[in-house]
């Protein structure tokens, strides 16, 4: 598969529609409808720049603004963006602006530029899958924080 032909198959995640609640109870609802996951294969992600990836989000982030826009509700959303390591995957989502936390239990870092999120994602050496065995990278035990892009996308 090429770079091209990658992000054509992701085309359909640009333009899915968004579930906008119009209260804090539907906090489970936003989470379960609102989000995407993205895996790729370790050749290619090699080929992608962090640019190409920021580009696919850009127009992600526009398309959610739009529909943000023409709902029901006069409140903006939360978008956020992270890689979920174990699962190998680029995850974004979208929760109502009311809910102010965002859903991970774990350290977080909140990052002001999408590319330092999909450094490393594009980075990782597990895209074809976690070996069974155990990795060791010689690093020493430190408490996990997890890279967060998050942008506030009000009602217009």
């Amino acid at each position: 598969m090429t770079k091209d032909q990658y992000f054509e198959d992701l085309k359909d995640i640009v333009l899915d529609s968004i579930f906008v609640g119009l209260s804090e109870s539907d906090l489970q609802k936003e989470i379960e409808t609102n989000m995407w996951r993205i895996s790729i294969q370790q050749e290619l992600a090699s080929d992608i720049t962090p640019e190409d990836f920021n580009e696919f989000i850009s127009k992600v982030i526009t398309n959610r603004q739009d529909q943000i826009n023409r709902s029901a509700s006069s409140r903006g959303m939360i978008f956020y963006l992270w890689f979920d390591l174990m699962a190998s995957q680029l995850r974004f989502n979208l929760i109502s602006e009311a809910n102010n936390k965002l859903p991970f239990s774990c350290n977080i870092q909140i990052v002001t530029d999408p590319r330092e999120v999909i450094n490393v994602f594009l980075r990782s050496p597990f895209h074809n899958g976690l070996p069974i065995e155990g990795h060791d990278d010689n690093s020493k035990e430190e408490e996990f924080e997890l890279k967060i892009y998050k942008i506030h996308l009000k009602k217009q």
